[in-house]
């Protein structure tokens, strides 16, 4: 319950920022769409199964409630990562250009992830 009001409370605050600064609009090219997809696709993943990650996710399971635990369970689970990942991803698109190379480099770094899985599942079916 605290983290879906904490997310709303923060999408709400992304939002207002982000118009009071002007940067906010409805149109969004289909490429930069796919490239927002792409980046929050590999952010979910590095977050949620990574090794990379290990550390953080080993870190926040030692923890038995609190925020610690509530984090835990945010990025144990990647649907919920990828609610929060959304969200990051779509402040990050529009508060800055510079950030769009970030995104750009995940969205890369997610169409070749996906691509080697999807390779590494049709390989083991055989």
């Amino acid at each position: 319950m605290v983290s879906s009001s904490l997310y709303i409370l923060l999408v709400v605050l992304a939002i207002v920022f982000l118009n009071s600064q002007g940067k906010l609009t409805k149109d969004i090219p289909v490429f930069d769409f796919i490239i927002l997809i792409l980046a929050t696709y590999r952010l979910i993943r590095l977050f949620t199964y990574d090794r990379v990650m290990d550390f953080v996710r080993d870190y926040l399971a030692k923890f038995e409630s609190g925020p610690g635990r509530t984090l835990w369970h945010l990025i144990d689970c990647p649907w919920c990562t990828g609610v929060w990942m959304a969200l990051i991803v779509f402040f990050l698109y529009f508060a800055h250009p510079l950030f769009w190379y970030f995104l750009l480099i995940m969205a890369i770094a997610g169409a070749a992830t996906f691509t080697q899985i999807t390779i590494w599942k049709i390989g083991r079916e055989d």
